[in-house]
């Protein structure tokens, strides 16, 4: 359950990193980005957290999250998936006001998190 953990703290690592956006879409209904679509997003955003720690150069420790490189990786990322910085604040923001929803989210992507371990 390592991995769980993992997942998770990349997930609450990014809702703090982010500025969090108005509360005023925390009591609206739907998403502002779809359960499937977010799935994929944090996937992705986890792996490019993990990317981050790899990045080998002299001004890095080891094992230590490339600032530089962790911006270039979100910015890939949210033009991947064809949504904005400010988008995915607002449903950051929208799963943390619906726990059961960010659970549901975390344990949709917990498969294929553990498929992508080294290994597997």
């Amino acid at each position: 359950m390592t991995f769980r953990r993992d997942l998770l703290s990349a997930v609450v690592t990014v809702s703090l990193l982010l500025t969090t956006s108005s509360c005023d879409d925390q009591g609206a209904k739907e998403a502002p980005i779809p359960r499937e679509k977010m799935q994929r997003l944090l996937l992705d955003i986890n792996i490019a957290e993990v990317y981050s720690g790899m990045t080998k150069d002299t001004l890095h420790k080891p094992g230590t999250k490339n600032a530089d490189s962790l911006t270039a990786f979100y910015t890939d990322v949210f033009a991947h998936h064809q949504v904005t910085r400010e988008a995915f604040e607002k449903a950051m923001v929208w799963y943390k006001a619906h726990p059961d929803e960010m659970d549901s989210l975390v344990n949709a992507i917990m498969p294929e998190v553990e498929r992508l371990q080294p290994g597997k």
